[in-house]
């Protein structure tokens, strides 16, 4: 039996076992160097018991494991290692990528800047121009102003001038006009008055050439009466005689009757019978004997 579970041990449980025994043996050592020496009576060994431990395959294994442990601790080392570098290399790379962006940012800040500037100084220069264009505007319009009121002005003056020459003019005229109106109402006056005496004159001459005619006119209206029947002794009666210029008769108008109508109808038309009557043949006296009255009397 004992030769069997020496033969078939379980290699892990006989190296835990060696670990143990190793670590019993420490453990007594140490304690040993920190109690002070003592002399230590040789004990009687009862004899103990223990399983055969294979100490080859102890060996094997510790050392597998220490291999173990070593590749391991490599293989930590070279994964520490290498993730050391991986995030040297990534920070490296951050830093370089911040820089990159610190150094875009600060050129894009830069141009940012210069494009402001550029800006600045272009609203400035279209600032300047603006008011430069505004002055000028304002210049133009200032002396366009005094253009306008310069000429408005002179057309003032010049309005003036004509309304003062045309009301010199007007008042000339004026004065031409009413010393005409007064010349030729004076001539006119001179003429009426001539015309006047003329016709007064005209007219005596009428009335004595007709006092020279008027015994004539009265025998030929006799000469042509046709007495109706009765005594008509003393009896008259006043027409109004039209005639043209040759003395024909155009119109009798009884004035005042005789208050005997058929004397007054006789003697009508005795008048008319007479016609053309022997009137001045004097042109200019027939304004004043066209029209006469003309007593009748048998």
């Amino acid at each position: 039996m004992q030769g069997h579970s020496r033969k078939g041990a379980n290699p892990l449980r006989a190296f835990v076992y060696a670990i143990i025994i190793h670590v019993a043996f420490g453990a007594m050592l140490g304690v040993s160097l920190w109690i002070q020496p003592r002399t230590i009576m040789p004990v009687e060994g009862k004899p103990v018991q223990a399983k055969a431990i294979d100490l080859a395959a102890i060996q094997r294994e510790k050392k597998k494991k220490l291999e173990a442990e070593k590749k391991k601790k490599a293989e930590a080392e070279k994964k520490k290692k290498l993730e050391a570098e991986k995030k040297k290399k990534a920070e490296a790379e951050k830093k370089k990528k911040l820089e990159a962006e610190k150094k875009k940012k600060a050129e894009a800040e830069k141009k940012k800047k210069l494009e402001a500037e550029k800006k600045k100084k272009l609203e400035a220069e279209k600032k300047k121009k603006l008011e430069a264009e505004k002055k000028k505007k304002l210049e133009a319009e200032k002396k366009k102003k005094l253009e306008a009121e310069k000429k408005k002005k002179a057309e003032a003056e010049k309005k003036k001038k004509l309304e003062a020459e045309k009301k010199k003019k007007a008042e000339a005229e004026k004065k031409k006009k009413a010393e005409a109106v007064k010349k030729k109402k004076e001539a006119e006056r001179k003429k009426r008055e001539a015309e006047q005496v003329q016709r007064e004159r005209d007219e005596q001459e009428a009335v004595s050439a007709f006092g020279a005619v008027a015994w004539a006119i009265q025998e030929e209206v006799r000469t042509n009466w046709n007495p109706p029947a009765g005594d008509f002794e003393g009896f008259s009666v006043l027409f109004t005689i039209r005639v043209d210029r040759e003395g024909n008769v155009t119109s009798v108008t009884m004035v005042r009757s005789s208050g005997n109508a058929r004397f007054d109808e006789s003697a009508e038309n005795a008048i008319y019978k007479a016609s053309p009557l022997p009137i001045p043949g004097e042109p200019r006296f027939y304004e004043y004997l066209k029209e006469f009255d003309f007593k009748f009397s048998p």
